[in-house]
């Protein structure tokens, strides 16, 4: 059996997520990565180029290592990365760069140029991935040897012009229970073969028609066979009565929206 060697990496994965799943272009101070995603979508045997422009913001000559990594979100929306390959989504083996290692001295930009290739035949899911770009430092430790990686990156999505998108809700309701804010539960499910991005609107009105208030969520992100609860709580606490809630979902990058409506009572 394999043992392992004194030298110990410590993987520090500086990511974020914007409110599930954009990665951040700044980490640790490390470096500033632009742009944060790129979205493709391609034919069957199509070729793309994107470049991702890296800034040592350091005060010393930094070396960079620029890696492709997969990820999903757990049932939290937490971000979780695997070695690129694992996953039946990865980029693995559809990506290139150039140039992958380079050093910077501070202030200085690169830019990273990447060649995405797609299958010509396949399953025609959405293929996703991190371009992570990593610096090795020495790690604050006395163990000889010792290592940190520490990364900041860039989310890649690439789609097919095969590739299937559907997104359903299946409940909505306002919970009132006493001692619980009220707050819009929305259950979501995308069950296309691609990531889709939305924001959900809601109004609220009086059983006369009067406008209580009125709101849009944050962009939010759901990965293909995933189905999620959102929730939203409101503004305002309404005072006892009877209400009425219009909701709107809107898909970025599309005119599509769903909408859906339903009444619900505020308990004296």
């Amino acid at each position: 059996m394999f043992k392992p060697t004194q030298l110990k990496v410590l993987f520090c994965l500086v990511t974020a997520l914007l409110t599930l799943a954009f990665i951040a272009p700044l980490a640790l101070g490390i470096a500033r990565v632009e742009p944060s995603k790129f979205l493709f979508s391609l034919k069957p045997g199509e070729r793309t180029t994107g470049a991702i422009k890296v800034t040592n913001i350091q005060e010393t000559e930094t070396e960079y290592t620029a890696v492709i990594h997969d990820w999903t979100l757990d049932d939290q929306d937490r971000l979780v990365t695997f070695p690129a390959g694992e996953r039946a989504d990865s980029l693995d083996g559809l990506i290139k760069f150039n140039p992958r290692r380079f050093k910077l001295a501070p202030g200085q930009s690169q830019y990273v140029r990447f060649t995405l290739t797609t299958p010509v035949n396949g399953d025609w899911m959405e293929r996703r991935g991190i371009i992570f770009f990593e610096e090795n430092r020495p790690a604050k430790t006395e163990e000889a040897g010792s290592t940190v990686v520490i990364q900041v990156g860039t989310t890649v999505y690439l789609s097919f012009s095969e590739t299937v998108h559907s997104f359903r809700t299946y409940g909505l309701k306002v919970e009132t229970e006493e001692n619980i804010e009220p707050t819009l539960l929305l259950a979501l499910a995308n069950e296309g073969q691609a990531h889709i991005r939305y924001q959900v609107a809601y109004r609220i009105t009086l059983a006369d028609g009067t406008l209580f208030e009125e709101n849009t969520s944050g962009e939010r992100l759901i990965l293909p066979a995933s189905r999620r609860v959102v929730s939203l709580p409101f503004i305002n606490r309404p005072p006892a009565g009877n209400y009425h809630l219009a909701v709107q979902i809107r898909f970025t990058g599309t005119k599509e929206t769903l909408s859906a409506q339903v009444p619900f009572t505020i308990p004296d």
